[in-house]
Formats: C-alpha cells, structure tokens, sequence
C-alpha cells in the first residue's frame, strides 16, 4: 500500500469512526434507556423533520442508476455491430455459468417478488407504505427500480451468456458488468502496468484492501469514452481521477485480477505482450 493509498484511508477513517462513534452511542442510549430526553426529544424531532441529506444521497444513487441504465441499452442496441469489428479471436472469457443463468436471475426475481408483494399486497408486512416520509419513499423506490433492472440484465445474460472479456489482435472488449466503452484498441493505450488498488473485495470481510489490477492509460480517453452517455462519462472521470491518484497517474481502464481469476496470469501476459515497450514494470511511489 503507497501513500496515495493510506491518505485515502486515512480520510475514510475520519468519516467512518465518528459516525460510528454516534450510532453506538445512540444504540446505548436506547437499550439501557437511562436518556429519555435524548431517545424521546431528540431522536422524535429528526423522525419527524425530512433529512435533506438523506434525499441528496439518494438523489445521487438516481443519478448512477440513470447512467447505468442508459449505457445499457446503448449497449444492446449496438452489440453486433460491435463484434463485426473485433478481428481475429485471442482470448474470449465467460463468467461463471452457473451462477449467470440460475442463481442471479433467480435472486433477482425474489427480490422482484418481494418488492412487489410489499407495495401493492397491504398486509404483507408490517410497514405501512401510505404512512412512510419522502426519502423513505425515495429509497424503496429506488431499490424496486433495481430490482427490476438487475432481473432484465441477468435474465437476458442467463440467454445469451455472453463474454465479459475479449481479446484480439486488433484490441479488447472488457465488459464485466454489461456495460464498456467497446473495442479498445492495442494502438490507442499509450501505456499499462500491474498496480496493487484499493479494493473491498468479493470474497473480503477484513476492511479495505490492496488486490492486484491491470491499469491501462489511454493516448486520446476522450475519444475512446464517446462511447459513454453523458451522465456515465463524469461518473467515469471521477472514478478514474481516483485510480489514478493511487497508481501515480497511469489508469484510464482498470481490469481487476478477481473478475478473471485463473485466467488473469493470461490476460496479463497477452496484454504486455502486446504493448510492448509501453508495459511498464514500476510506478512512481
């Protein structure tokens, strides 16, 4: 971990600990019930007063969904127009089958179910729907709107069960979660390196971690994501903003080692392979 690395965690830790230094403190208060003004006046004024914040979070979450959304039919409207354009097959990765064709569609549609049950079947649950404020609202709704979206894109994955990682000698397609910028071709990276970044991980419960990441910068980004909506490429700056802070200025494109897992050794190799002297072995500290 460099030190771009530890400032990062270091800021997350001063929003994470007081927070959760509060809410203890607030669990406290109500389990032993020893500050009645606290847990009746305090805590009854902010039930009753709408959380401005809380409605700009979710506003945002709004905002991702949107871009994501959009960038998906873009996607699908424009996918075989994409792979007459790929040249001669390399590599071609698919994800799990098992888990693509049954299990995600299927907890998709639970939830789908679920959600459904809740809002339009009174007496399903205890929550009274017509009683709840706006950005509880906000949220539920916000939650059946991905619901829905996740059943559409696994059920239409469970289908067709397509490729999340092709590479040829013209370039390479990375689309682990539906949506990708199309071919990246080996002549428009200007250069690539393995750089350990922050991640939470699939499989880790142990707080932040490095794990290890092939990061690629582009010669012309803004051309290579036009194929981005407008909404998908800001959120695309930011997030490369940060990348890039960690890796010293290298990560236009980040493939993740787990999403390839045996194969990343391959992907890898094909990719220095392929850039040649622009591989590079070090990044700056």
């Amino acid at each position: 971990m460099n030190k771009r690395q530890s400032k990062i965690l270091g800021v997350l830790q001063w929003i994470f600990y007081p927070v959760s230094a509060v809410m203890l403190l607030a669990f406290l208060a109500d389990f032993f019930g020893g500050y009645r003004y606290w847990t009746e006046h305090v805590w009854d004024f902010f039930d009753r007063v709408e959380d401005p914040i809380a409605i700009i979070v979710i506003l945002i979450f709004y905002i991702v969904l949107a871009a994501l959304f959009w960038q998906f039919l873009l996607i699908e409207f424009s996918r075989r127009r994409q792979r007459r354009k790929l040249g001669t097959l390399l590599i071609e990765l698919y994800p799990n089958r098992f888990a693509t064709r049954f299990i995600l569609p299927l907890l998709a549609l639970f939830f789908v179910v679920g959600l459904n049950a809740m809002i339009f079947v009174p007496g399903t649950t205890d929550l009274d729907i017509a009683a709840i404020g706006l950005e509880a609202w906000l949220y539920l709704f916000f939650f059946y709107l991905v619901a829905h979206f996740l059943l559409i894109a696994f059920s239409l994955g469970a289908v067709r069960h397509l490729p999340f990682f092709i590479a040829t000698d013209e370039g390479f397609v990375y689309e682990p979660g539906d949506v990708s910028s199309g071919l990246i071709q080996w002549s428009d990276i200007s250069e690539g390196a393995e750089a350990p970044l922050l991640t939470s991980g699939t499989t880790n419960i142990g707080g932040p971690r490095t794990a290890p990441t092939i990061v690629l910068s582009l010669k012309d980004p803004e051309s290579v994501f036009a194929a981005y909506n407008p909404l998908l490429r800001s959120l695309n700056k930011f997030a490369t903003g940060v990348v890039k802070y960690q890796s010293g200025g290298v990560g236009d494109i980040i493939l993740a080692a787990e999403d390839f897992g045996r194969h990343y050794d391959e992907v890898r190799t094909l990719i220095r392979r392929k850039l040649g002297g622009r591989w590079r072995n070090q990044l700056p500290d």
